[in-house]
């Protein structure tokens, strides 16, 4: 199974908008894919989360609890859909070479540039 980023995007946008105290699907998402990019996500540091599975390879069942502050600030800069389709034709192209820094880095370029008064901010 590959990386999905706009299933880890619905992923971070359910967990961050969730009213249960845990996520542990996310509607029309197969159960598989939600536990493998659960899984993906804590290992990023993006979710707090209790992963399930055989060994450490592929996860079966997953929990998240919570977005942690460097998953918050992921989710404050993919909510906006403009934002985000224009990220996927730059940055998650299927021909591009690209890594979850240089996205993180593009958003927050396109943030600053797009908010009067933050392209100020270094």
């Amino acid at each position: 199974m590959h990386r999905d980023m706009d299933i880890i995007r619905k992923i971070v946008l359910a967990v961050r908008d969730a009213q249960a105290e845990y996520v542990n699907s996310v509607e029309g998402l197969p159960q598989e894919d939600f536990a493998f990019h659960a899984q993906l996500l804590e290992e990023a540091g993006l979710v707090a989360a209790a992963i399930q599975g055989e060994g450490k390879r592929i996860a079966r069942v997953a929990v998240i609890y919570r977005l942690t502050w460097a998953g918050q600030d992921f989710a404050d800069s993919i909510r906006d859909d403009t934002l985000w389709s224009k990220a996927k034709k730059t940055i998650l192209k299927p021909s591009a070479s690209w890594t979850f820094g240089i996205l993180l880095e593009y958003l927050k370029f396109e943030i600053k540039r797009t908010v009067p008064g933050l392209d100020q901010i270094p």
